[in-house]
């Protein structure tokens, strides 16, 4: 399986702190404690760690100190642990921890022994714009040299959290004009949250831009972290953007299989051609039903273009978990399907666009 989705991994082991692997941004002590005392609640916290104990041969009250005990050679552990989930290959968006001593596609592949094929986040470079006071075009060329930039620099594809800023719900015709009028706007909030004509302009330009670099373009939709504001996230909100000539150009890969508007990401992929659906995260966090969620998007969406990953990050046994979740997921539509008459050959080729080619042929594996 090459992974289509995942973040930088820590970079030493220990013991493990399964309250560590969350989608609630907890700041003050306080609130990480009530995180910490609520985790063991979570059917994806039982489940990994269940998994993982049988996997180090330990109990599960035993599992923080077998951890530390395995990973006291943490390259060792990490390539073998991915090695057993069959993942050989990693598409890398260091923007969620550009710090990380994994950011960089050179040393995850090395602590993991996966190919890894980096991409490009506009969110952390337009924020520091914004807070620094640049203006509307300053920025615009700024973002537009970096992502011009991005092919040398080992960038394989492009991203944007718009989702977690101003919401999908992206006016294509937002002008320059109203892009510089909208970063005039009091400070009223977080960064994150001003110049909405700025960011949709950008985002518009952006598809244009990596349509003449034949970059595909990630899109976070459906849920994320405690930051996002889940009504602003449902991938048809894009469907305006997406009627433009840049968004009818570009390779869109919407990732997260929207969750929990996976059917209406799987009509996108219907509906317009260069549209790609990418299903991780929901397979961490909402273990149970993925095999549900994975036919409900492949009895429509074409097999072509769906793309199975993890959204891995911090925990290399996200990734693990993550990974081995979404196969057993698959190998349980693919029986159902063979029951309603599916060929054999037929379901050994969606298997292998879904895991592999599909993401082999759009970041260049």
């Amino acid at each position: 399986m090459i992974d289509s989705h995942c973040h930088p991994v820590t970079a030493h082991g220990g013991p493990l702190d399964l309250a560590g692997i969350h989608i609630e941004l907890a700041g003050d002590a306080a609130q990480q404690a009530q995180r910490a005392a609520a985790a063991p609640s979570r059917l994806c916290h039982e489940l990994l760690a269940v998994r993982l104990a049988q996997h180090l041969g330990c109990e599960v009250e035993e599992l923080p100190a077998a951890r530390d005990r395995a990973s006291q050679d943490w390259p060792r552990y990490c390539q073998e642990l991915l090695a057993a989930a069959n993942l050989t290959g990693l598409v890398l968006d260091p923007g969620w921890d550009p710090t990380a001593a994994t950011a960089s596609a050179e040393s995850l592949a090395t602590l993991t022994g996966c190919a890894v094929r980096p991409i490009w986040r506009l969110e952390p470079l337009l924020d520091r714009l914004i807070e620094a006071g640049a203006g509307a075009t300053e920025i615009l060329s700024t973002v537009e040299q970096a992502v011009r930039d991005a092919p040398q620099q080992g960038y394989r594809g492009l991203k944007t959290i718009a989702a977690y800023r101003t919401g999908l719900a992206i006016d294509p015709a937002a002008t320059l004009a109203e892009a510089a009028a909208s970063l005039t706007v009091p400070a009223a909030g977080p960064v994150r949250r001003r110049g909405k004509a700025l960011r949709d302009l950008l985002v518009r330009r952006m598809l244009g831009w990596a349509a003449e670099l034949a970059l595909p373009i990630q899109i976070h939709t459906g849920f994320g972290d405690c930051e996002i504001r889940l009504p602003e996230a449902n991938p048809l909100l894009l469907e305006e953007l997406l009627r433009t000539p840049e968004g009818q150009a570009a390779t869109v890969v919407l990732i997260h299989g929207a969750y929990p508007w996976h059917e209406e990401l799987a009509y996108l992929t219907v509906a317009k051609p260069n549209v790609h659906a990418e299903l991780s995260m929901f397979n961490i966090y909402a273990p149970a039903t993925v095999a549900d969620r994975l036919e409900r998007v492949l009895e429509l969406a074409p097999a072509a273009r769906v793309l199975c990953g993890t959204d891995g990050h911090g925990a290399p046994e996200s990734l693990w978990f993550a990974a081995l979740v979404i196969q057993e997921a698959w190998v349980d539509v693919r029986q159902r399907w063979a029951r309603r008459g599916a060929r054999a050959a037929w379901l050994e080729g969606v298997e292998s666009a879904i895991f592999e080619e599909n993401t082999r042929r759009l970041y260049g594996f």
